[in-house]
């Protein structure tokens, strides 16, 4: 039980005064891995097929949005190779008010998948699922996915209002964030009912995920907006006492700020137990530089659990985000559900 609690009431300690003299409960002071997240510029050859060189890897694409009449959705196109087996695993969430109301997937062998290693694409059988590039006028990143599984069809069209950005984890891994967010707009069709959105959203794509990843415990992440930002966080598990924290802050139509781990805490709270697994329902957001302060509350409306393969678990959490933001003196408020994570591995 002591692991436990270390790994779910962890925060990120940092040296500024302002930020430590807060006194979470459960606090557990843990060491911030001397690994640094470190984004730089994306394009759009970055979000196509890369593969990998190991004998098992996973690649995946993700999205999802917040949309009106408080439906949310999450789309995903993950790539498993292994073992002279390599397979697409198509995957569609929809959401109303944080509750799941539809959970579709399918799977198909990778060599009946065209897939570009040159662009953002994917078609499956007669149907374009996924198809990125970049608009000639603005240069804005848009996307449209396409996706019919049994009674169930949607249209999306994303249209990135932020500069996207990638990194490299110490295992070698990549993660870009080519839409911190962006404008959504399409239908959704659910048994013969045909229902047109508009919102936020956001997609991301991790490639040459091998099983050395198996090494951490697993990772928090999730996004916030307010009226002019994207906040991109996340914390990997490391050990139970040691974390890799990261943040990412995108203006719409400006640039992305990276904030150093030093400068972050993230506390998790409320910790019961969920899916036979004692996990956390509450996340404490603060960051504070020269001209950065942030302090966001995110509390769990529910909970989309799933197993990937076997002895993973994952957690979609759907979270009330409340709180602020302000960059150079500039505050705006925070105040809407969001889509975060958690994935433990075995």
């Amino acid at each position: 039980m002591r692991k436990i609690n270390y790994l779910l009431s962890f925060s990120v300690l940092m040296n500024d005064r302002n930020i430590s003299n807060a006194t979470p409960t459960n606090r557990f002071e843990e060491t911030i891995d001397t690994f640094e997240f470190s984004p730089q510029d994306i394009i759009l050859k970055d979000d196509a097929y890369h593969g990998s060189k190991g004998l098992q890897f996973t690649e995946w694409w993700y999205f999802d949005a917040a949309l009106n009449d408080g439906y949310s959705i999450q789309f995903s196109a993950r790539i498993l190779s292994g073992l002279k087996l390599s397979i697409l695993f198509v995957r569609f969430d929809i959401y109303k008010g944080g509750h799941l109301v539809v959970h579709k997937r399918k799977i198909h062998r990778l060599k009946d998948v065209e897939i570009s290693k040159e662009k953002p694409f994917i078609k499956i059988a007669e149907r374009t699922v996924m198809k990125g590039y970049s608009d000639e006028k603005t240069g804005n990143l848009i996307y449209d996915i396409s996706i019919k599984m049994d009674e169930v069809a949607a249209e999306f069209r994303f249209i990135g209002t932020t500069k996207g950005w990638k990194g490299k984890h110490e295992a070698d891994d990549w993660w870009a964030v080519a839409l911190p967010r962006a404008q959504v707009t399409g239908t959704i069709t659910i048994q013969q009912e045909t229902i047109t959105i508009q919102g936020s959203g956001y997609h991301d794509h991790n490639w040459n995920v091998k099983i050395f990843a198996l090494k951490n415990i697993g990772w928090y992440w999730g996004k916030i907006y307010s009226d002019r930002t994207a906040i991109t966080w996340a914390n990997i598990l490391r050990t139970t006492v040691k974390v890799q924290p990261l943040l990412v802050i995108n203006t719409i139509h400006k640039g992305y700020i990276n904030v150093p781990p030093r400068n972050l805490r993230l506390t998790a709270r409320d910790i019961s137990e969920e899916n036979g697994k004692m996990i956390p329902h509450v996340f404490i957001l603060d960051a504070e530089t020269n001209t950065i302060t942030l302090h966001v509350t995110m509390k769990t409306v529910d909970i989309h659990h799933v197993k990937i393969f076997p002895l993973m678990d994952y957690w979609r959490y759907h979270v009330k985000c409340t709180g602020s933001v302000t960059i150079d003196s500039e505050t705006e408020s925070i105040d809407n559900l969001y889509i975060a994570e958690f994935l433990k591995f075995p």
